[in-house]
């Protein structure tokens, strides 16, 4: 990381984040950063992207109050909200917007730049998803009640894939992660992709995207099928000849923990440990840090058509 680099907390319009920025002068152009399943703040991110000369936004979309607690039906425009704070921001440039996820961040990545093409230039999804999935509550024995949307649009639920039934092996291995056991759970999404209709129904529009998208997976992925994902994705940008360049890297020896470099030996939150996410930190590592000069490249040719609002006079606006 070249830049020197300024964190500033964010909590206007109900966001909860932290920019971080270059020291220098802006207009910067800009990345709202969303990470994973783990609810928190990805700062680590975005701390690497502004090193690089960034405004990037790391932005929770749940877990820290004043925030849901649990991922369900979280309303995408508050990712809307978040892109128009930057597009507004006087230290970004607003035609040089990009968003970079990972994990049900990537999901929520793609579920927005599908949204606003006229907001978002560029999209890097780390082992992303190519649907919108069922709820994730912190008690993971709420899993087998009535299914919710992770989202929502307009006050109703995304269509979404919901999770099979668990086969008795599944259920016992359930039974020992309940109790602590460490589980891998990509068989539980790989069966529920059998459900044609749902999956058909919960597929992420990307080729409405306005601009390039990179997918990264990890071949030795256990927490989802994140190539299969991938797969998909850039399958269904080229069916509908999307005018964009378009990508998915896959390292067959990486799992879960793909993601910006040092994503992989970060401390996890309490309970994290308990999923298998395949790869190894060496393997995870070395893959993300291949794959870095890819992502610059994406999100540098990342160019959205500039917001039609005024630009704000504060610096925190």
């Amino acid at each position: 990381m070249g830049e020197e680099v300024v964190a500033v907390p964010i909590s206007e319009r109900g966001l909860v984040g932290v920019l971080h920025s270059p020291a220098t002068p802006g207009p910067h152009p800009a990345v709202l950063v969303l990470g994973g399943s783990e609810g928190l703040v990805p700062e680590h991110a975005a701390a690497r992207l502004a090193g690089e000369g960034y405004a990037a936004l790391a932005l929770a979309f749940f877990g820290p109050p004043p925030l849901p607690r649990d991922l369900v039906e979280i309303p995408l425009e508050y990712g809307t909200a978040a892109l128009e704070w930057l597009a507004r921001h006087r230290g970004t440039d607003p035609e040089r917007i990009a968003v970079l996820g990972r994990s049900r961040g990537g999901e929520l990545a793609l579920l927005l730049a599908a949204a606003h093409p006229e907001l978002v230039g560029g999209v890097v999804a780390y082992v992303p998803s190519s649907v919108a999935w069922q709820a994730v509550p912190s008690d993971p024995r709420a899993m087998m009640a009535a299914p919710r949307s992770s989202w929502s649009r307009g006050g109703s639920p995304v269509p979404f894939v919901p999770m099979a039934p668990p086969t008795a092996a599944d259920a016992a291995a359930f039974a020992g992660f309940l109790d602590g056991e460490p589980m891998s759970f990509r068989s539980f999404f790989e069966r529920a992709m059998q459900q044609d209709a749902a999956v058909r129904a919960a597929t992420i529009e990307v080729e409405r995207i306005g601009g390039p998208v990179l997918v990264l997976s990890g071949g030795r992925d256990e927490l989802w099928p994140s190539g299969l994902f991938g797969d998909r994705i850039t399958a269904r940008l080229a069916d509908h000849g999307h005018p964009f360049p378009h990508r998915h890297l896959s390292y067959l020896d990486a799992g879960h923990l793909l993601g910006v470099p040092g994503t992989a030996s970060r401390r996890r939150r309490p309970g994290f440990d308990r999923l298998r996410m395949g790869g190894s930190p060496e393997a995870d590592e070395a893959a993300s840090r291949d794959a870095w000069p890819r992502v610059l490249d994406v999100l540098a040719s990342a160019r959205s058509r500039p917001a039609a609002r005024p630009r704000a006079d504060g610096p925190g606006r």
